[in-house]
């Protein structure tokens, strides 16, 4: 009797050994069917159950692919990534056959919304030989192996990976520019126009491209600035358009090129339009050192004073409120990013004097990157509930859990580096306060002549060219008139203010004949 029961216990074990794998097949077998049919939600449901249960490598990879096909088909992207880059950090291995196909797809998704960061940075941290890339996904890849390593500051593997991207990749723009940049950094000037030159071709009345197109100028402007072609630098800094984000930008750095060009009333001129009411929460504390030196540089000793009492007098208030908001969130990025997003959803409760800090941290990139993994990562939270058979098979748990630790790590990311450029703008305040007090301390001395020394102004070859009207060449027929400011700022004169004051300046020539 004893052994009649061990013999049906081990027959009971055996079967249940041999039909353990049955409710996986039968999964799959279900999932497929469904996805042939294009009814994706059931065939993703299916397909997790299956990659869940089963214990047969093959079949669990099968499964894992069709899950990510499905859930791209029902256009949760977010969701199909969490699968396709499982996929990918395995490697190209014999038990591994979709690697090549999912980090296809995930440059495809990537085209249509930005995976993040955060996500692509942990996805290629994965050891994969550059042979094992697909054609469609080298652009993807190198660019932002480019990207990693450039941040890193890393230019020559950075320059080696940029120079992979396939020429005909979506990803190819975006390396051209970034070899751009290198050869700036590497002194190579000659390169860097001929890079950006072809950026600038390429994107040219195409909107998708608009930011890259306008980084291209400004990037343009600022080589021929770094090898003193100051003309070529404002022609190209007056063609960002008054509508841009980098039009103030563009206004405030032909503000030094022609400063530089000895033009000091259009250098006053484009500080005016900065100084307007329309920007008045933007962060420009170097514009007031600027104003100074160039009255100084025409002798206008009061006007200097003026500048330096203005930029006392706007920024002194800040520092207390950027060190307290910088002491506070110290060793809490996460805090730091929501205390900048809870800004841009309504205003500071706390802080408020470092409101042109805030702004600016708001416009960096990884902020603007988070931001965008935040706002689709809701968006596809908000699509998950009308799933109801993804909820019945547990998915879509698993998916909620993904997609809030995708915002978590893009809040992270974004928070560390907003609060190392926030430490950055703060020591930038603290250099000029010390620059203004130099400045008027050399004036109280009376040493005005070795101060005016130090601001060395590198004439222009072409003493017929003029500038005036902001950023545009004078017509030399035109007929000028000045219209004297009363005090009222209007919005379509902005970027076209030019000042009408002489030098005081007495000339070398006329301090001789007084001796």
């Amino acid at each position: 009797m004893i052994r009649y029961w061990k013999r049906w216990i081990l027959m009971w074990l055996s079967g249940l050994l041999i039909l353990g794998g049955a409710p996986a097949f039968a999964n799959y077998k279900q999932a497929r069917e469904a996805f042939a049919k294009k009814d994706y939600t059931k065939a993703a449901a299916a397909y997790y159950q299956a990659f869940e249960s089963s214990d047969n490598t093959a079949e669990k990879r099968k499964a894992e692919w069709g899950l990510a096909q499905s859930l791209q088909k029902l256009g949760l992207y977010y969701s199909a990534s969490k699968y396709y880059s499982l996929i990918v950090r395995r490697g190209r291995t014999e038990d591994n056959p979709f690697f090549r196909s999912a980090l296809e797809e995930l440059g495809n998704i990537n085209g249509k919304l930005s995976l993040g960061r955060s996500h692509i940075v942990q996805l290629f941290k994965a050891d994969i030989r550059p042979s094992d890339i697909p054609g469609p996904a080298r652009g993807f890849y190198f660019y932002y192996k480019g990207v990693e390593a450039f941040g890193s500051r890393s230019l020559e593997n950075a320059e080696k990976y940029f120079s992979r991207v396939p020429s005909g990749s979506p990803y190819a723009l975006g390396a051209m520019f970034h070899e751009g940049v290198i050869a700036v950094l590497k002194g190579r000037h000659g390169q860097s126009v001929t890079l950006f030159e072809k950026v600038l071709a390429e994107t040219r009345d195409k909107s998708d491209y608009r930011e890259l197109h306008e980084m291209a100028l400004m990037n343009l402007a600022r080589v021929n600035y770094e090898i003193k072609r100051f003309p070529e630098a404002i022609s190209y800094y007056g063609q960002i358009p008054r509508d841009s984000d980098n039009w103030l930008d563009a206004i405030w750095e032909a503000s030094w090129a022609f400063f530089f060009m000895e033009k000091f009333n259009n250098t006053l001129g484009n500080i005016h339009t900065i100084h307007s009411p329309f920007f008045e929460n933007r962060f420009y504390p170097e514009a007031y050192i600027l104003q100074a030196i160039t009255f100084l540089r025409m002798c206008r000793y009061d006007q200097v004073k003026e500048s330096m009492r203005r930029f006392k007098e706007r920024y002194q208030p800040v520092f207390g409120d950027v060190k307290g908001m910088l002491n506070r969130f110290n060793g809490d990025p996460k805090g730091f990013f929501r205390f900048v997003y809870d800004y841009r959803s309504g205003s500071l409760s706390s802080y408020r004097r470092a409101e042109e800090i805030v702004k600016k941290l708001s416009l960096v990139d990884s902020y603007k990157e988070a931001t965008d993994t935040i706002r689709f990562a809701d968006r596809e939270l908000e699509s998950l509930r009308n799933f109801d058979e993804l909820k019945s098979s547990g998915l879509t748990e698993s998916l909620n859990s993904f997609l809030e630790s995708k915002k978590s790590a893009a809040v992270l990311d974004a928070g560390q580096r907003m609060y190392t450029e926030g430490k950055g703008y703060y020591q930038e305040l603290l250099e000029l306060s010390n620059q203004t007090k130099l400045i008027v301390a050399e004036m109280q001395l009376g040493k005005l002549d070795r101060l005016r020394d130090l601001i060395k102004v590198v004439g222009d070859d072409d003493k017929k060219l003029q500038f005036i009207g902001g950023m545009q060449k004078l017509n030399i027929n035109q007929t000028l008139e000045y219209w004297p400011f009363e005090g009222e700022y209007w919005e379509d004169e902005l970027g076209f203010y030019v000042y009408n004051m002489p030098s005081k300046c007495i000339a070398k020539d006329d301090k001789e004949k007084d001796k």
